[in-house]
């Protein structure tokens, strides 16, 4: 199936807790870095239903994504590619026996999974998700975090306009 790249390319993503205040997070096959589960956001899906989608491929949980805990923007890493947005929401407080019975990995795309209390969490995830959550945790309920802001060259002659 051909996927058309959306005009401004996101992921959504889920806060899942437990009783403790630990978070769920994942590990992707093949990568070291941790991550909330969730992933990309397909052409014309709303976020929240990507968020939904992607915890159920993932971890096999069918659970609702409730308000936005936080949003992010990445800058470009490289020329040619695009800023990215980055929606996290919040999963809920769940039982963590309840939820460890029901977890089937999708073994194509999650090796692992683990509770982890906040502060450890922020060590083991990607480091921008880590920053994006730890801001949103300082700033909550309004949660919304930039990466590092493209840089523009300076103009050499001439007159700068604004």
């Amino acid at each position: 199936m051909s996927r058309t790249p959306p005009a401004h390319p996101g992921t959504a993503r889920g806060l899942i807790r437990d009783h403790d205040g630990r978070w769920l997070i994942v590990r992707p096959v093949n990568d070291l870095r941790w991550h909330l589960p969730g992933g990309l956001i397909e052409q014309n899906e709303p976020p929240t239903a990507a968020c939904r989608r992607e915890v159920r491929e993932e971890l096999g949980l069918d659970l609702t994504p409730g308000p936005l805990y936080a949003v992010g923007w990445n800058a470009p890493r490289r020329a040619g590619s695009r800023a990215r947005y980055t929606f996290i929401f919040n999963m809920g407080t769940h039982s963590e026996d309840e939820l460890a019975q029901q977890i089937r990995l999708q073994q194509s795309e999650i090796e692992d999974w683990q509770w982890s209390r906040p502060d450890y969490a922020a060590i083991l995830l990607h480091p921008d998700m880590a920053e994006r959550l730890n801001h949103a945790r300082a700033t909550y309920p309004s949660g919304y975090h930039e990466t590092a802001a493209i840089r523009l060259p300076k103009p050499t002659t001439g007159t700068s306009h604004l």
